[in-house]
This record gives C-alpha cells, sequence and structure tokens, in this order.
C-alpha cells in the first residue's frame, strides 16, 4: 500500500493495558526497567506468547518508549472508551488514580461543550473557573483526549492560547484565555466549590467533608508510632470504663465538652501533603481500622478488570480531584528547605527526607536551631541517615512540616510570555487604528512622541524589536510599502495576520497616538516564533537584523537590496553588513592634551567594504540598512563612527554614468589598486575616462596595475558630465550599550531636529510591574555629527557624554531611505 493510503488510513484500534503495581523488568540492553503503578502499554501486534510462566504478552510502554515482555497477571486491561482520556496524563500514579473511578472518567466523557467546571491551574492545584469549549484530540492520528476550556472570572488572562493549537484553530475565546488540559486537572462544579472556587486544595472544607482520605481496603494497618504527630492530653481513650469511639490506647488524648470544641481553622496558605505512594494518609492522630481480607486482596490482584471505583462521598473529595496528583504537584519541601513543626514551632532545616522501615509515609529528618533532649544526631534506631550536632537531629513526618512562619514563601515568578496580554496590561493598552496613518515629521512628531509612556513599550527583552520598529516607522514612510502588499494564496494565513496586526496595532497607533503597548509586540513575536520555529522571539535577546530578517521573511517582501559581484549574479538582501579593511585605521595625530579616537565614517566604511569584494548595487535602494562593523564589547575597530548624514552611493552603482576622477568626464575604466593612492583623489574610488586612465598608469608606479571597463549606458557621452549624483539620506540610528538597543531618529529638517528612544527607560513594579517607555529631544547630537573625521578624533573622549556618546560610540545599525521614493511626500 502506497505511503499516502497509509496516512489517510484509520488506525486500527490496539489493546491497551495498566501496570497495576509497580513493577521491574531486565532487559539485556537498558538493565533493569522500573514500571510505576499506573503505567500505560499498548499491547504489540503478535505480541501475545505462553510460557512455562504463563501468558506474556510484548507491549511498548507510552511513558518511556521501550517495549519489554511482561505478565499478563500484573497488566490491567483499559477499556477503549476510557484510554483516550487517560493518555494524557503524564503521572503514571494520578493516571491510576483515575483508572479506578471509571465512572468519573465517564462523567467528563459525557460533558457537553458550555458545562461548567474548574481547571488545578499551575503547581499551586489552584481552581480557577472555566467553561468546557473543545473535547478531543489535537494532532491528527492521536488517540489522546484533551480538554480545551475557557477561563473565567479571576483567571482570564492567565491561559496560553485564544482556543489554538499548533495553528489549527480549535474553539474561539479572547486571547490567554484558553488551556487544553488532561481529564487530570479537571474538577467538576458542584455548590461546594461554588463558595470555594480560587481557594487551594486542603484550605477550607466545609459541609463536614474531611480533609483527609479515610483508610481504603488495601491500606496497610497503622504502625507502631515511633514518630509522634504532636498528640497532647491525658487520657487513652476510655472514660468511666467506657471508651466513647475508638482511639489508639497508647497515645494521650485530652476530652473536652461540646462546647469548647471548635472546627479546625486552616490559614489560606495551607496546603494537604499527601504521600503520592499510598492511597491515603493518616489523620493527625491515627485510627486503627480493621486489616484487609486477603481474599479480598488476592482476587483483586488476580482480576484483569479495574477494581471497584470509590465513591466520592466516602472520600470527602470532590469528583476529579486527583489526589496523589496534585500531592506530587503541591509538595514544596525538599532538602535544605526552613521549617518548623509542632505548635509552639520548633524551626530547623531539612537534611534528608526519605522512607523508613515500618513508617508508610515519607519522613523528613530535621536538624534544628536550638538542642532538644529527646533529638538525636541524625541517627534513628541506630542506623545513621545524615549527621548534625547533638539533641539537634528530629525525625517527622513530612506531612507535619510546614515553612519557616519567619520568613515570606517565596513568590512563584509569574510566565512573563503568557501575562503580556491585554487583560494583565489593561491600565497600558494601547488602541488599534485600521485607517491609514502617515508619518509624523517636524515639529508634530517631536510633540506627539516626546515624553514619559511614549513610543513601544519594552517587555522580556524586546528592546532588540522595540528600537527597530521605532527607528523603522515612527518618521519615515520608505518602509510603509510592506504594510499593504497584497496577500497572495500560497502566502498563508501566518502572513496576513502579521501584515494587519503591525499596520493596525503597531505602527499606526504609534503614528495616531504616540504609543504601543507591550502586548501587540508580544503578539507580533509569537507570529515570528511560530513561523520560524525558533521558540526564543519570545523571552530570549535577539539582534535587530534576526528581527528584521525574519520579519521580511513572514511577510514575503521582496528584499531591499540587489548586489552584484563581478560577473556572478545577483545576490539579494535584507541588510548588508558593513566589513573594513583587514588592518586597523591610522590613529590620527594626538591632540595636545594627549588624546586619539579611531574615527570613521559611514561613507568610507561602505566604499571600502564594497571596494574590497568588489561589489556593485544593481539598481539604487530605496531603503538601506547597513550593519557596523562590531567585534564584541571589548574590542571595537573604532572608538567612533559617524552616521554620514547624506550617502553618495552614485560610484557603487552598476551600469550608470560615472565621472571621471581627474576631468569628470564619463568614466569608462576603475582601478581598484589606485584606490589606496594618495596622490589622486585620497579616499574615494578611482575610475578614469579614456584619455585620463592612459595617463594615470604610464607613470612607473601604477604600470603594474591593472584597471577594467566599466559598463556604461548607450549613447554619445562627450565633455563633461553634470548628472544628478544618487544620494541616500539618513533617517534613523539604532545603537547597543550592554546588550540594550535604543533607537535615535531624524524627525525634522533641522539639524537639531534628533529624538532618543528608549522602550525600557524607567519601570513601575517590581518582577511583575511593568517597563515604561520614553522619548527625549536631543538636539546636541547635531554638533558632533557636523564634525569631520580629523575634528572628531582630536577631541577629547571626556567631552562626549549623554546621547552624543552612545550614537557615536554605539552605533549599530544606520537607515538610509531615498526621500524621491518614500510612499507619502
Amino acid at each position: 500500500m502506497s505511503g499516502a493510503a497509509d496516512r489517510t488510513r484509520r488506525p486500527r484500534p490496539q489493546k491497551m493495558y495498566m501496570v497495576e503495581s509497580e513493577h521491574r523488568v531486565q532487559d539485556q540492553l537498558e538493565g533493569t526497567i522500573r514500571l510505576a503503578r499506573g503505567s500505560l502499554c499498548v499491547m504489540q501486534e503478535g505480541g501475545a506468547r505462553r510460557s512455562r510462566k504463563g501468558d506474556q504478552l510484548w507491549v511498548k510502554v507510552l511513558d518511556s518508549g521501550s517495549l519489554v515482555k511482561l505478565d499478563r497477571q500484573v497488566l490491567l486491561e483499559v477499556p477503549a472508551d476510557l484510554a483516550g482520556l487517560l493518555e494524557p496524563v503524564s503521572d503514571p500514579e494520578a493516571r491510576f488514580q483515575l483508572f479506578v473511578r471509571p465512572q468519573q472518567l465517564q462523567r467528563f466523557a459525557a460533558l457537553p461543550l458550555g458545562a461548567e467546571l474548574c481547571v488545578k491551574m499551575g503547581q499551586s492545584g489552584e481552581l480557577a473557573p472555566a467553561v468546557l469549549r473543545y473535547q478531543g484530540t489535537l494532532a491528527t492520528g492521536s488517540t489522546a483526549v484533551y480538554f480545551g476550556v475557557q477561563l473565567k472570572g479571576w483567571a482570564a488572562g492567565r491561559g496560553n492560547s485564544n482556543g489554538s493549537y499548533k495553528g489549527h484553530q480549535l474553539f474561539h475565546c479572547p486571547e490567554a484565555c484558553a488551556v487544553f488540559v488532561a481529564a487530570s486537572r479537571l474538577v467538576l462544579r458542584s455548590p461546594s466549590h461554588a463558595s470555594n472556587i480560587g481557594r487551594e486544595a486542603g484550605g477550607n472544607h466545609g459541609n463536614g467533608q474531611s480533609p483527609i482520605l479515610p483508610r481504603t481496603a488495601d491500606s496497610a494497618p497503622s504502625p507502631t508510632p515511633v514518630l509522634q504527630d504532636g498528640s497532647v492530653g491525658s487520657c487513652d481513650g476510655w472514660f468511666k470504663e467506657q471508651k466513647p469511639g475508638p482511639g489508639p490506647s497508647s497515645q494521650p488524648a485530652p476530652l473536652s465538652p461540646a462546647s469548647k470544641v471548635s472546627p479546625e481553622q486552616r490559614p489560606p496558605n495551607h496546603r494537604l501533603n499527601i504521600n503520592p505512594s499510598h492511597n491515603s494518609s493518616p489523620p493527625l492522630v491515627s485510627m486503627p481500622q480493621a486489616p484487609p481480607s486477603p481474599t479480598t486482596t488476592n482476587q483483586s490482584r488476580r482480576s484483569h478488570r479495574p477494581p471497584p471505583p470509590v465513591s466520592p462521598s466516602k472520600t470527602g473529595l470532590e469528583v476529579g480531584g486527583d489526589c496523589a496528583e496534585e500531592a506530587v504537584l503541591e509538595m514544596e519541601l525538599e532538602v535544605g528547605s526552613m521549617v518548623e513543626v509542632k505548635d509552639p514551632p520548633l524551626y530547623g532545616v531539612i537534611r534528608w527526607i526519605g522512607q523508613i522501615n515500618g513508617i508508610p509515609e515519607h519522613v523528613a529528618g530535621l536538624e534544628l536551631d536550638q538542642e532538644l533532649a529527646a533529638a538525636t544526631d541524625g541517627s534513628y534506631r541506630g542506623e545513621r541517615y545524615f549527621r548534625c550536632p547533638a539533641n539537634k537531629g528530629l525525625f517527622v513526618k513530612l506531612r507535619n512540616c510546614r515553612r519557616d512562619s519567619r520568613f515570606p514563601a517565596p513568590e512563584t515568578p509569574a510566565n512573563q510570555v503568557e501575562r503580556c496580554n491585554s487583560i494583565a496590561f489593561a491600565e497600558w493598552v494601547s488602541e488599534r487604528v485600521e485607517e491609514h496613518t502617515p508619518p509624523l515629521f517636524g515639529d508634530e512628531a517631536s510633540e506627539r512622541y516626546s515624553g514619559r509612556k511614549r513610543g513601544i513599550q519594552g517587555h522580556l527583552n524586546s528592546c532588540y524589536l522595540d528600537a527597530s520598529l521605532f527607528s523603522a516607522f515612527s518618521c519615515c514612510s520608505s518602509l510603509d510599502w510592506v504594510l499593504f502588499c497584497p496577500s497572495r494564496p500560497q502566502d498563508g494565513p501566518n502572513r496576513s495576520r502579521t501584515q494587519d496586526l503591525l499596520r493596525c496595532d503597531i505602527v499606526n497607533p504609534l503614528r495616531r497616538y504616540g504609543y504601543v503597548c507591550a502586548s501587540k509586540t508580544m503578539a507580533l513575536r509569537k507570529l515570528l516564533e511560530a513561523e520560524s520555529r525558533d521558540t526564543g522571539f519570545t523571552y530570549q535577546e535577539k539582534d535587530p537584523e534576526e528581527f528584521l530578517n525574519n520579519l521580511f521573511q513572514l511577510l514575503r517582501v521582496e528584499p531591499l537590496l540587489k548586489i552584484r559581484s563581478g560577473s556572478l549574479q545577483t545576490q539579494e538582501c535584507h541588510l548588508y553588513q558593513l566589513f573594513p579593511p583587514s588592518a586597523p585605521p591610522s590613529s590620527p595625530s594626538p591632540s595636545p592634551r594627549g588624546a586619539c579616537l579611531r574615527v570613521s565614517t559611514v561613507q568610507a566604511l561602505l566604499e571600502t567594504s564594497f571596494h574590497h569584494a568588489g561589489l556593485k548595487f544593481a539598481e539604487a535602494p530605496s531603503c538601506l540598512p547597513l550593519l557596523m562593523p562590531r567585534f564584541g564589547k571589548d574590542y571595537k575597530m573604532y572608538d567612533a563612527i559617524i552616521p554620514s548624514l547624506c550617502l553618495d552611493i552614485t560610484d557603487l552603482l552598476d551600469h550608470t554614468l560615472r565621472q571621471c576622477s581627474i576631468c569628470q568626464s564619463v568614466a569608462e575604466w576603475e582601478c581598484n589598486l589606485c584606490y589606496k593612492d594618495p596622490d589622486i583623489t585620497p579616499g574615494c574610488l578611482k575610475q578614469y575616462c579614456h584619455t585620463c586612465n592612459t595617463q594615470v598608469h604610464s607613470h612607473r608606479k601604477r604600470v603594474s596595475h591593472r584597471p577594467e571597463r566599466l559598463s556604461v549606458p548607450e549613447g554619445p557621452w562627450a565633455g563633461s558630465v553634470h548628472g544628478t549624483r544618487q544620494r541616500l539620506v539618513l533617517f534613523a540610528v539604532t545603537c547597543i550599550q550592554t546588550s540594550h538597543y535604543v533607537s535615535f531618529v531624524k524627525h525634522g529638517p533641522l539639524p537639531t531636529d534628533w529624538l532618543f528612544f528608549d522602550s525600557m527607560a524607567d519601570r513601575e513594579g517590581g518582577e511583575n510591574g511593568f517597563n515604561v517607555p520614553q522619548v527625549t529631544a536631543c538636539p546636541e547630537v547635531s554638533r558632533y555629527l557636523s564634525l569631520s573625521e580629523q575634528e572628531l578624533g582630536n577631541l577629547d573622549p571626556a567631552r562626549l557624554h549623554g546621547a552624543a556618546r552612545r550614537l557615536l560610540c554605539d552605533a549599530y545599525m544606520c537607515l538610509y531611505h531615498c526621500p524621491q521614493l518614500s510612499l507619502y511626500k
């Protein structure tokens, strides 16, 4: 059968099994393979075998991908209608707890769209109100069933999508209000939950429900209490020769009148920790129960069907509350945690966590702050578990430990990518503008942009994007054509979505109101991340050229530059990296104070770079982004680079009229070896007419030169050429200092019309606060841009400070454009 037919054929259902109890398998290649209880396995075709030991199956373990042979007696067959619901649950123990409640899973499968429920959020398991919007698989060919829910109330905005998954829109809801979860994360709404939504599990259990699971039939009986749970009192459970209720006779307990008994008040941040390897945890005073019947236990282990479900009313927990998974998620304590036990509290540090023979739950070994007569040196019953000073080692059940109340609990950092949405940034949101808005210029631009909370708001390492967009679109229209290019059928949906977002949510609002919220740029970063499969666009530091290249590729626009090298075909690109000569530039003569700067201009660097690489522009660009030469933050070839206000590219164009460097006639020859000749127009490209070329190369110093013929347009050319020079004008400079990008923008015709933009100039709030963008006028930079290389090189570096120093010493990318080709006039 062909590959296409295989892809369209419906996969044949495979039998699934679940490991009933922890099991170990020896493999020749992988050694010992541990299979946890609840591991999900798929039987392989032809995998059934009969041996002396009984029936055996070859199965593939979905959690690890291992292929193992297991005895059928350790496996429980999973009904086909439940397999898809159990597959997305990642924790085996959590999966097993759901498996033993088939009625609960069936209730989840029968939920109608629009049903109100709760979702356990994050590691804290906080219950969030939600509405079911989707139920099914997330990928073609998958059998795992997920539940797509829309978060409501206080949880709105804490999701991670708008109902789409990997480009497929499964349902529609506001941005960052949707999550796709497994069945183990769902809790059905009930009257008790309606009043407790948002409280943490174990915080407040009303209606007489106990926060502790009672012991089930297969739980081990309570051992002799060697680790006390803080018992107090003098009664052994008997009163006037009668025993009012069950209680351990070996532990003292107080008897009090009913008038002095009140419900336990738990703090709001109380955590209920349940041992994930057991079905239940004993209460603070263990209640003895009858041991399970051996007959019942043996029958349960031999059966291939799941055991009968446990009634929710018996557990005291709401349907869907997976205790084992919740315990794993909420276990916040580890070795090194500062904790307290008992009341009044004893303070200490956890030095060891594990299990001790005879104790059915996890035990913590503490090193106390102060000595205690009953404490040890880290040993228990002759066996050492850790070391500490004498009378400072104490062993307690881990569930009895709580964080040291003398210190505030560490705040869980928010997911800054998901947090950046229109709900969390409600007070900073910017409006959408669909009307075409031309760029601002002159005094109007200065008034609109200048001030605090102006420009593009930065968030989570976005300065590379903020500075690039502000430079390109705030006061210039040379790149506006990318906002209006029509889409083609083969471009895909992300192209039109990106163009609409860039035009209506970023560029137009920036020009209309002078401000753009970080949630808008985060949406653009997510599109770039989805298109390039690079997760770093939403949170990592990037470079402007990487952002612009990916943006232009996503918009499917034509390259800005077309450059030809000799007789090779024309190469296309969006930006050009300037390459300086291999030898460092000679330093100018030192000033009287001894100060000296290595200085160059963008004009000189462009000509040098093109000359050494043998490049020519195939056509004059409407916009020319140039990347400055940099060699890391520790070494720069030039101390300062002057952004040339006007860039003459006439002599860098291919197949155009060029003047002879000597007589200004039509140039027909060009000599690269004459470039460094100081006797002929030093610092400029050397091109000659036929007569001057013969005379120049008749000199003995230039006899070995090999000039090359230029491509000249056809026509009768005689005498001097006075054609118009092809010049580009500087309109923005992006700078970098210590991995932070800022922008300088030319906003008017006057030399002093310069604006400085920083997307993270200030901040409001702490870790979960907001950056404040700011734009300020910086007319002082015009004074330094008018200096020549010699004048700036002889300048005392101490006189360069503030905005001028950043512009001249930290230039990263200079943007030039042709005013005649601007979209708006």
